[in-house]
């Protein structure tokens, strides 16, 4: 019983799936894009592999081919355009480059809501939208998830995959909670056209930027698509994203918007820390839609603690939560995803202990979960000084 529709829970039910392995999603949205989620999101080696062990071939080749079309090189820059050097995080560097690690494969950038239909594609009966958790018991060796609608359904696992605001894990571990770091991101994305071609600064169309303001940074990815009718999941777009301390990006000041609109003032926020830059930077959130602008409290957490296994786990943010600033998180927990699939497979083909491999993937999930959450906060602190307390 996997909670959660996201892009681990759904990695998970794909790697069960592939494994001939009875499972079931619960997501309380009523539908994949119910509400917005993110646009871009950048899939690294680790991702990568985890999808690759998860995924049918065809499936998996069906999600390179939606990705947004390389591009190769990083800007460093200031908000004036100038060259900016010294500042960078090691998650950022992207294969394919002279410096580039032997044998590491390329980052891949994907949009989200294509992402998550190419991980529903095959596995749509086992989906269940509209379905929201309201707790679990067990009776002997059976765990009972209970719905809102007043539905039970029994499993011998419950995954935790239902985020940062997880009631899975509110439940099953209460003194694990997210710390709040005190920063925020507001990110959106600005479609390609005529009118954005000619008003932002050439050098955000063909490369990956990294700006750095005043106790701000920004950066810029080009999603441009190929041109196949059967391949073209989206428009192509320009995805941003501005990060920073909230006395910078959501202060209590009053910005431009009532509280009833968060992405009217989302975005007016962004225009007036950019009121000053490069008028081919500033066009970049001038010519977006607030509809497609959207902020978020940074959260981190510790590194996750040792429990006693039950049958109950964890997995994705609901455990490991971390700083965007190193582009780790959703790659974490598609490891998550890949693992446990793994882990749980075996014990399926083995006819050995679940609990047995649930506590393997949760050991193994603890280690390599801590050196992400440290290098997210490392990442944070590059780029603009700010970790969790």
């Amino acid at each position: 019983m996997i909670i959660g529709a996201g892009l681990g829970g759904l990695c998970l039910a794909q790697g069960l799936h592939r494994r001939g392995m009875s499972f079931a999603v619960y997501e309380r949205d009523a539908a994949p894009d119910s509400r917005p989620q993110g646009f871009r999101i950048k899939i690294d080696q680790t991702g990568q592999q985890a999808l690759e062990a998860c995924l049918p071939p065809a499936l998996n080749t069906r999600f390179k081919e939606t990705c947004a079309i390389p591009v190769n090189g990083v800007n460093l820059i200031g908000p004036n355009l100038e060259p900016v050097s010294e500042r960078w995080v090691a998650s950022w560097q992207r294969a394919g480059g002279d410096d580039a690690p032997v044998g590491r494969v390329e980052d891949v950038n994907a949009d989200r809501l294509a992402m998550r239909r190419v991980l529903l594609s095959g596995i749509e009966a086992h989906v269940h939208f509209g379905r929201a958790f309201a707790g679990y018991e067990r009776s002997g060796g059976v765990l009972r998830a209970r719905f809102e609608d007043g539905s039970v359904v029994e499993g011998d696992v419950l995954v935790a995959a239902d985020g940062v605001n997880s009631t899975v894990r509110a439940m099953r571990l209460p003194d694990v909670v997210p710390l709040d770091t005190g920063s925020t991101c507001i990110y959106g994305k600005t479609l390609f056209s005529a009118d954005t071609a000619s008003r932002i600064a050439p050098l955000f169309h063909t490369k990956t930027s990294v700006a750095f303001g005043d106790r701000l940074a920004v950066i810029v990815d080009p999603m441009k698509f190929r041109r196949e009718a059967s391949l073209q999941p989206v428009g192509d777009y320009l995805y941003w994203a501005m990060i920073g301390p909230n006395d910078r990006l959501n202060p209590d000041d009053g910005t431009g918007a009532p509280p009833s609109e968060p992405r009217n003032r989302a975005h007016a926020i962004v225009l007036s820390r950019a009121a000053d830059w490069h008028p081919g930077f500033r066009a970049l959130f001038e010519l977006a839609a607030p509809s497609d602008v959207a902020m978020l409290p940074i959260r981190t957490m510790t590194a996750p603690p040792a429990w006693t296994t039950d049958g109950v786990t964890v997995l994705g943010d609901a455990i490991h939560v971390m700083s965007p600033a190193g582009g780790l998180g959703a790659n974490t927990a598609l490891h998550d995803a890949a693992t446990l699939a793994e882990k749980l497979g075996a014990a399926f083909a083995n006819r050995t202990s679940v609990m047995a491999a649930v506590a393997a993937y949760e050991a193994a999930m603890r280690d390599y979960a801590r050196e992400a959450i440290q290098q997210s906060n490392e990442g944070a602190q590059l780029l603009f000084g700010a970790v969790a307390a």
